[in-house]
């Protein structure tokens, strides 16, 4: 058997939500881009796979055996979820077959946002328990009130639902993390803590963390944390063998993890087979498949009380919508929304109170540039009523001149 085909299919496709419009437009992360992999064998078969944003090169895959190629991370994670389905299309048998043995029969899968304000966040949380998740990944930023974030969602929830809190080291230190996770900690929807700061930088100041706050830590897989036993469990994702070796290592130290894989519908349905093989991805997976209008899938893969059933049939076990594929289809060099909103001018301001009606105010031409002095400390983070707010362009001449000073200051 061998690929006769490959093709690389370039998809905009619009956010489900005007609200998660609006804050994945302003930040730094995904963009509406998915890119859609076919993989065409000589027997006939369709390999399908999927990524969102950067994308690999599949010519070079024609003339190859799907088994041949399949567990070589190089080829890309699209192309090789695609070769996984061709050949479990091919055997007769589920991916999670081609893996390893299946540990579990369901699969746990957590919602996601960027930041927001906290009643987005809360419509966030509707929104999730309505499809079924029990677990939502939120992304703290030091430009918002994460006590306040977590209390307006704390409302909305039932009592079983768990935040996991992502800092991305936002926090910087083990003793600004102490003063912000221990309010945290007392709130009973709080799950688990993700990089308060980068813990494989200060090993000792994370295992003295560990020990003061109730709550889980985990962190991006990293050897020295694994070893110094600095962390609760880790972030894990990548292509499948790296995923297995780590996973692995993990689970040597009886460390529990999720997967991180970000794309659509195929990406989710392939993360809960890989996912059944590993005996330490016990905590709530990440794929962000639910961001978007489509998830490429005719039937949406189903949710129930945060667990997907890992498909027992060939492949992916999903069926892909060609319907969809050709309505989001766009030229590659065609920009994505995201892409055009950035375009243009905005100013963000970043501000708090002190004293009655006064506030410190930051101001800000785009986020990389708040992002960044917020990691070197240049501005206090997580203050109590720190707030971010976007001011678009308005053609007005007061508008033209406060934005120039900023850009000449560089901010």
């Amino acid at each position: 058997m061998k690929i006769v085909r490959a093709e690389r299919i370039a998809l905009n496709i619009p956010f489900y939500a005007d609200r998660v419009t609006r804050a994945m437009q302003r930040a730094s992360t995904h963009d509406e881009r998915v890119y859609l992999y076919r993989l065409i064998t000589d027997k006939g078969v369709v390999g399908y796979g999927d990524s969102q944003g950067g994308r690999s090169e599949v010519q070079h895959l024609v003339g190859k055996n799907p088994f041949a190629i399949m567990h070589d991370d190089s080829i890309g994670s699209g192309p090789q979820m695609a070769a996984f389905d061709a050949a479990g299309k091919t055997a007769g048998v589920p991916v999670h077959a081609l893996l390893g043995p299946k540990l579990r029969r369901r699969s746990p899968m957590s919602w996601w946002d960027i930041d927001m304000p906290p009643a987005d966040w809360a419509a966030e949380a509707k929104e999730s328990i309505k499809r079924g998740y029990t677990c939502f990944k939120m992304k703290a930023r030091p430009w918002r009130d994460i006590v306040d974030q977590v209390t307006t969602v704390g409302k909305v929830v039932t009592p079983d639902y768990k935040f996991d809190v992502d800092f991305n080291g936002f926090l910087l230190n083990p003793a600004k993390a102490e003063l912000i996770l221990h309010q945290l900690d007392e709130h009973p929807n709080v799950g688990i803590y993700e990089s308060p700061f980068y813990l494989g930088q200060d090993v000792t100041g994370a295992r003295i963390l560990r020990e003061r706050i109730r709550k889980p830590i985990v962190e991006h897989f990293n050897e020295a944390v694994l070893h110094a036993h600095a962390s609760d469990g880790f972030v894990i994702g990548g292509g499948a063998t790296e995923t297995r070796r780590q996973a692995t290592l993990a689970a040597g130290l009886n460390k529990i993890f999720w997967l991180q894989l970000v794309g659509a519908g195929l990406t989710a349905a392939y993360a809960v087979h890989l996912g059944a093989t590993l005996s330490h991805a016990q905590l709530p997976y990440i794929t962000c498949h639910e961001l978007w209008q489509h998830d490429l899938l005719k039937t949406r893969l189903q949710v129930v009380n945060g667990y997907a059933e890992v498909p027992d049939a060939p492949g992916l076990g999903v069926e892909v919508d060609e319907k969809a594929i050709e309505k989001y289809r766009v030229d590659e060099n065609e920009p994505t929304p995201t892409t055009r909103y950035k375009a243009r001018k905005r100013i963000l301001r970043i501000s708090w109170p002190v004293s009655g009606k006064q506030r410190r105010v930051w101001e800000f031409t785009n986020e990389p540039a708040y992002q960044q002095t917020f990691y070197r400390g240049g501005i206090p983070g997580f203050e109590p009523g720190v707030n971010l707010e976007i001011i678009e362009d308005d053609k007005s001449p007061a508008f033209k001149k406060a934005h120039q000073k900023l850009v000449e200051q560089g901010a």
